[in-house]
Parts: C-alpha cells; sequence; structure tokens
C-alpha cells in the first residue's frame, strides 16, 4: 500500500474505532519515546515486522522527526549485514525508561518472545504491541492494538484462525494480511502527525478552538 492510497484510506476510517484507535496508538508512541533512537521493533524470529519499521521510519523521515527513527531488533542479525539490519538481541539489554519496544505478533507469540518482552519491561521500558489479542502479550503491554477486533463491516477481514484447509491459504490469506497490514499503515502514518508531538493539554486546546470558531487553529 503506498502513502497516497494508505492516506485516503485513513481519512475514510475518520471517526471509525480503527482509525481513533491507530493514532492514539501512534500518538502514544512519541509521547513515551523520549530518548533518541530509543524506539525498537521486535517479533517473531520467523516473522521480524520489517513492514512496519520500514514505514514508521519513512513516514517519521518525511515529517522530520529524526530522534524517533525506529531500530528492527532481530533475533540473528547475518554476518555483513548492514548496519540499520545488524541490531541483534543485545539492543534489548540496553533498553530501559524513556524508550519503547513496539512488538508486531499476528499469530500467538512462542514463549521465547514473552520472555524477551517481560525482560526489557522489568527494565522500565514501555511495551506497545500489536497482535491477535493474546492475553499473555496483552498483560505485557502498557498499549496494545488489535486490529481485528476493531476493523468496520464490510472490511474483508478473515481472521487466520479459520483457515481450512491449509490448501485454501492463498486464496483467503491476502484479506487477512491486508486487515492487519492496513492498521500498521495508520499506526505509521499517526506517529508522523505534528499533532503527535504535541503536549497532551496543547492537543485539547487547539481542538477545543477548532470546535468552537469552525476553523483550524
Amino acid at each position: 500500500m503506498d502513502l497516497t492510497r494508505a492516506s485516503l484510506l485513513r481519512e475514510m476510517l475518520s471517526g471509525t474505532e480503527l482509525g481513533s484507535r491507530t493514532t492514539e496508538f501512534g500518538y502514544a508512541l512519541r509521547r513515551f519515546t523520549t530518548r533518541r533512537s530509543g524506539l525498537m521493533l521486535f517479533g517473531p524470529v520467523d516473522d521480524e515486522p520489517w513492514h512496519l519499521t520500514a514505514h514508521l521510519d519513512d513516514e517519521l523521515h518525511r515529517a522530520g522527526v529524526e530522534d524517533l527513527r525506529p531500530s528492527l531488533v532481530r533475533w540473528a542479525p547475518p554476518p555483513g549485514a548492514p548496519p540499520h539490519l545488524a541490531i541483534g538481541l543485545d539492543r534489548l539489554k540496553d533498553a530501559g525508561r524513556g524508550e519503547s519496544l513496539l512488538v508486531v505478533a499476528e499469530d500467538t507469540p512462542a514463549d521465547t518472545l514473552l520472555e524477551r518482552i517481560s525482560d526489557v519491561r522489568r527494565r522500565g521500558t514501555t511495551i506497545f504491541s500489536i497482535g491477535n489479542g493474546d492475553n499473555e502479550l496483552t498483560s505485557l503491554s502498557h498499549e496494545t492494538l488489535v486490529p481485528e477486533l476493531l476493523v468496520p463491516d464490510g472490511f474483508g477481514w478473515t481472521s487466520r484462525e479459520v483457515l481450512e484447509p491449509q490448501a485454501a491459504l492463498t486464496e483467503v490469506e491476502p484479506q487477512t494480511a491486508e486487515g492487519f497490514e492496513t492498521a500498521q499503515h495508520l499506526v505509521s502514518l499517526a506517529a508522523a502527525d505534528e499533532e503527535a508531538g504535541r503536549a497532551g493539554w496543547r492537543r485539547r486546546l487547539r481542538n477545543a478552538i477548532e470546535r468552537l470558531s469552525g476553523e483550524p487553529a
């Protein structure tokens, strides 16, 4: 999904629960990540969140938010990988207050992933997650987003758990991927909003002025 399509979709979803929650989630990423280069993304060993990392990096760079550019934490970076793809698990050991770990796990996370998240949380890092509603991941997260529960009727969401038999995977997986992917696009756009970088009271004041005057403040 390109930037134009994602922006149009975000506008179309304005006022829906999906639109509101992804905006709140993106704003929270900005608000709670106060250390430079303190936004880390992490996921299952076989499904590392390249997609969201790339989109967040693009949107934040486009918005001029250079101090929040994300890092993809990988389970086993190959030798000779470029610097931005060579960040391994040691980065999690250095995580602490003022930093955020965004976990992306479309399927139920493995115990090894949950253990790493728990360790990072104990060091004071804020945990965000985009997942399928898994209870353990939700309990470890300070802020969680479950796209499947928020997609409006008629959007075309199909839960991965109902795929049966396996041969039917190619027919319905694009719809599943589209729903989960769309939420990630919306989060990356929200995190790059000018509004996301403003203090909460300033946003509320601006919104109140706009409602009273009918004109953007």
